[in-house]
């Protein structure tokens, strides 16, 4: 007698076996119009619940948080070590708001798409090449720099980005400024070639 009441009291506190679901926990169970239709529907944890067939519910849905190698998890999935994820070729392998984030290329690439980069302060940005104040080498120097240490000034060598990586924020960054410092160059060298022609022109005269 002991032991059925046994068996009844853990189907009552941990849940209920189905044919078409299965369910651990206190509250767990299938939720929705079609919860008596579900097949392989599971539900673990308090208050789980489960509305679609295939579905696996770790939790209340606005109190679980899941741990992998850790005990204090802080965050709806909170994992501590190296994962894998196996995906297919064109396919996403991660979504974000329903809208594809990662995937592979046919040659096994990864293709990320769209995204921002966003940036703490006005100081990261590259603007400050158009200040008065900005100390932009004159091309002597730069090709003297370029000669010395074969990349461009304020800008990894190659052996430093294959040592260290590089900062995508920091790299676009740092592309814009030569992009800015060649436009001031060429400002430069318009004026310069202005003044040839009114020169020219007025010794033709």
């Amino acid at each position: 007698m002991k032991k059925v009441y046994f068996i009844f009291s853990f189907f009552l506190t941990f849940g209920a076996f189905a044919q078409s679901g299965s369910y651990f926990g206190r509250y767990a169970g299938g939720v929705g119009v079609n919860q008596n239709a579900l097949e392989r529907a599971s539900a673990i944890g308090y208050n789980a619940k489960v509305s679609v067939s295939d579905g696996l519910v770790l939790g209340d849905t606005s109190l679980v948080k899941v741990g992998i190698g850790l005990s204090n998890p802080r965050y709806r999935l909170d994992v501590k070590g190296v994962f894998n994820t196996r995906m297919a070729y064109n396919s996403p392998v991660y979504k974000i708001n329903d809208r594809n984030f990662l995937e592979l290329d046919d040659e096994g690439q990864f293709v990320l798409n769209s995204f921002k980069i966003k940036y703490a302060n006005e100081n990261q940005w590259s603007d400050r090449v158009f200040e008065k104040n900005y100390p932009l080498m004159s091309l002597k120097e730069v090709e003297k720099f370029i000669a010395k240490n074969n990349h461009l000034p304020n800008v990894p060598s190659a052996s430093e980005v294959v040592e260290k990586g590089v900062a995508m924020d920091a790299m676009v960054s740092k592309l814009l400024e030569k992009v800015e410092e060649l436009t001031l160059y060429t400002i430069q060298q318009q004026k310069e070639i202005d003044a040839l022609k009114k020169e020219i022109k007025q010794l033709k005269k």
